[in-house]
């Protein structure tokens, strides 16, 4: 089967040749390819090139993002935000700093290239490149922070969680106005061809709020996004929220989502009992101590482990419980293709 057939078996609960494999790869690329951020930061050319010859040595049937620059997104806000030479960018400040802000101040339009250059050239400018030359075979993705996690980059997440709870009116006029943004950035990446949705939405987690919260504020903003982008594109809409996501995940099964990616600090097999069959799962060898500090031994059990509980009968991607580590080696990501082909046959 082609990667594509692949996928598309797992989302309709079918069983598959073997079960795919999505390796959540994108700061890694640069390093495996001899770059360091600052290289690829603002190069769509550079990124895509090491992209798609990182993806011939993966083979993974996805491929997460060229090289993207995510704090690109906040750029033109005017935010304060660190460059280092090796990583990505990091959100220092905010742009709602005040409540008075929330009313007076806008944020850019993504679909204005004179209000959003960074954006281009961070993020979309890339993914759009990736798209027109991509002949891996492997499915390509638009992408954007998700609703909760761009509300909090530009309240603050701290001034944010206080508005959960003390201001409410006001944390939902963040979240609407981070909303517009998460549909116009996506949209833009559908748009140029991607094959399906990448949504993280890392603040989002079980950790840091409860499942009334997420309930009450954030989900019915992700589903009416979620099935605006299957009905305009008819792509696959996969979302991953990091940390312990069992407290959420009720709330999780009523998105419309196709997959959904579990963390590394959830037990699968209890995400695959309390979200049942009709949800594709993915995930979730550890990003640390199997792909960066372990051995091709360690990732290949790991793998296993996942299948075992969790893809035994399907709706399953084999991938890591978070984005690939920057240093783990090669080795160790062709490792989980080696652990499909030996358990994840069907």
């Amino acid at each position: 089967m082609t990667s594509r057939e692949r996928v598309e078996a797992v989302l309709n609960g079918e069983k598959p040749d073997r079960v795919p494999v999505h390796d959540l790869s994108n700061i890694v690329i640069a390093k495996i390819a001899g770059y360091q951020m600052k290289d690829l930061r603002f190069d769509a050319e550079k990124s895509v090139g090491a992209t798609l010859d990182f993806n011939r040595k993966s083979k993974s049937d996805f491929i997460l993002g060229p090289c993207v620059e995510s704090p690109a997104m906040f750029m033109d806000l005017g935010i304060d935000i660190s460059l280092p030479d090796d990583n990505y960018g990091n959100v220092m400040g905010s742009y709602f700093t005040t409540p008075e802000d929330v009313d007076s101040k806008e944020l850019y339009d993504p679909f204005d290239p004179k209000e959003s250059p960074y954006l281009r050239t961070g993020i979309l400018d890339k993914i759009a490149l990736l798209n027109k030359k991509n002949d891996t075979g492997a499915l390509t993705a638009g992408w954007s922070w998700g609703v909760m996690t761009t509300a909090g980059f530009a309240r603050g997440v701290e001034n944010l969680l206080m508005d959960l709870l003390t201001e409410p009116d006001l944390a939902r006029k963040v979240i609407k106005k981070a909303s517009r943004l998460v549909d116009g950035v996506m949209t833009l990446g559908l748009e140029s061809g991607s094959d399906s949705v990448w949504l993280p939405d890392p603040t989002a987690s079980g950790t840091i709020i409860s499942g009334d919260t997420y309930q009450e504020f954030i989900a019915e903003e992700t589903k009416r996004l979620v099935k605006g982008w299957k009905a305009e594109y008819n792509v696959p809409v996969i979302l991953h929220i990091c940390g312990d996501t069992v407290p959420i995940m009720d709330v999780i099964s009523q998105l419309g989502v196709d997959c959904f990616s579990v963390d590394h600090a959830v037990d699968i097999a209890v995400a695959r009992e309390k979200l049942g069959d009709g949800l594709t799962l993915m995930g979730n060898v550890h990003p640390i101590d199997a792909l960066w500090n372990g051995t091709p031994q360690d990732v290949i059990k790991a793998s296993a482990e996942c299948i075992e509980k969790a893809g035994k009968d399907g709706r399953f991607i084999l991938s890591l419980g978070c984005e690939m580590p920057r240093d783990a080696p090669m080795e160790n990501i062709c490792a989980m293709q080696d652990a499909v082909e030996k358990f994840g046959r069907y």
